[in-house]
């Protein structure tokens, strides 16, 4: 049964985990046997915590996933998220500022730890120049008109 322990770990895993600027950050969420799925950027389920740390090593330093709602949904929870990730300096387009993307998150749980992420997006939306602000601007609208500032 999933409670407020299981929700509060999955808003921990976005903001401290996958938003921690570090590759292990999320892994303290993570049993060591997790199996996660990245609809978009992996076809295959990545499994444990080297195949995750792997996968997304290169985008932790400014990876940003914050959750925008939490819905508990039978033996897990399911998180939207808004994701920001600024595009490297040597970029030939957008150099230093910031791509944003919208995605849902389902989790399942054992022993207090996340056994399961699989991740539905559809990839990049936009870019923006400054992610706190744009993401500000999201919170302060009311939830029906989200899709009037997805991406930027």
């Amino acid at each position: 049964m999933v409670g407020q322990a299981e929700v509060e770990i999955a808003r921990k895993l976005f903001e401290e985990g996958w938003s921690g600027g570090h590759v292990d950050a999320p892994l303290q969420f993570m049993t060591e046997d997790i199996v996660m799925r990245d609809i978009v950027g992996h076809a295959e389920p990545m499994r444990g915590h080297d195949a995750v740390r792997e996968f997304w090593a290169a985008a932790a330093p400014t990876l940003k996933v914050l959750p925008e709602e939490l819905y508990v949904a039978g033996s897990g929870v399911v998180v939207l998220w808004m994701a920001y990730g600024q595009i490297p300096e040597d970029a030939k387009e957008n150099a230093g500022r910031w791509g944003t993307a919208e995605g849902v998150s389902r989790l399942e749980f054992r022993d207090g730890k996340v056994c399961l992420e699989v991740d539905y997006w559809h990839g990049g939306q936009g870019v923006c120049d400054d992610w706190k602000a744009h993401w500000e601007a999201r919170r302060a609208r009311p939830w029906r008109e989200l899709g009037a500032i997805t991406g930027a």
